[in-house]
């Protein structure tokens, strides 16, 4: 029985020497790579947090300045509208000016023209009314046989 016992011990040493401390070892090993592989696996996941962040930012960013574009475009394009339809007013307010210019002058032509005319009915009534020398009903009558004339001929035609 003491031979049995010593050989249990004996045993016993040579597993834990050979057997329980490679295994123990392996399995340390293997636990430590487990933790290491985690461990980087964590820090790849921190990683492509902080990239996505960055990127979502960078769209942010991206967004913003498009719409910026957009918005300067925009404006660009009405400063650009309200400058040609300006431009248009001021052309047809210039253009409504000269032709009010070139009616008013037309106008004073007009006025001018029936002035002459009128001092040449006027001479040419003085001429009969010396030649005739009327007497005042028939004097009346032929001024207004004139004016009537007038109406017809001129005035008539400025109204």
């Amino acid at each position: 029985m003491l031979w049995q016992l010593v050989n249990f011990f004996i045993l016993l040493f040579l597993l834990r020497k050979f057997l329980y401390s490679p295994i123990k070892d392996m399995l340390d090993k293997r636990a430590a790579q487990i933790n290491g592989d985690l461990d980087d696996a964590e820090a790849r996941r921190e990683e492509a947090e902080e990239l996505k962040a960055e990127y979502e930012q960078k769209l942010k960013n991206a967004r913003s300045e498009a719409q910026e574009i957009v918005d300067n475009a925009e404006s660009r394009a009405n400063k650009k509208a309200k400058d040609i339809i300006n431009k248009a007013e001021e052309r047809a307010e210039n253009l409504k000016a000269k032709k009010l210019e070139e009616i008013e002058q037309a106008k004073k032509e007009a006025a001018a023209e029936l002035r002459d005319s009128i001092a040449d009915y006027t001479v040419l009534a003085a001429n009969r009314l010396i030649q005739e020398q009327l007497d005042e009903d028939k004097h009346q009558q032929m001024i207004m046989d004139f004016i009537d004339q007038l109406d017809e001929e001129k005035l008539g035609e400025l109204q």
